[in-house]
């Protein structure tokens, strides 16, 4: 009777400590695939905040081109580390023109956000037969002008 219970008290045990393991190894391999690098990558971003004058001065330098609509720019500091700038137009009007003018608001923001914000562009014109727009352009922190 005595081997009975020690048999199954080890076969318990065995079983037991298997399952510990496969459990261990299913987490191993969920935090290898899912990674949390949000909280480092984030990490002091409340250092870095546009001002308002920022902002006011990227949007009157937009607001230099004609048939210009809306502006709205904005970081989401809870999940990037992107400024995001959202211009409509009027009608249509040349993309060079507007790639030049956006090349020169980069000056506008502080060399600290410049090195910790990528920036990207959204260009859209209320003229529904554009053939030209939407575009998007974007400029990574290391560049010095945006890709369009």
């Amino acid at each position: 009777m005595k081997k009975k219970i020690n048999s199954k008290f080890i076969t318990c045990t065995i079983s037991v400590v298997v399952l510990l393991l496969i459990i261990v190894l299913l987490i191993k391999i969920y935090n290898n695939l899912f990674p949390n690098t949000t909280s480092k990558r984030l990490e002091g971003i409340e250092n870095y905040k546009l001002t308002s004058e920022e902002v006011d001065a990227v949007k009157d330098k937009i607001n230099e081109l004609d048939n210009i609509e809306s502006i709205d720019i904005h970081t989401n500091e809870d999940h990037t580390k992107i400024i995001t700038i959202f211009i409509t137009l009027k009608e249509d009007i040349d993309l060079k023109k507007i790639e030049t003018k956006l090349d020169e608001t980069i000056s506008l923001f502080s060399e600290q956000n410049l090195e910790f914000y990528d920036i990207q562009v959204y260009v859209d014109s209320k003229n529904e037969e554009s053939e030209v727009y939407p575009q998007i352009g974007y400029k990574h922190k290391t560049s010095s002008s945006f890709a369009w």
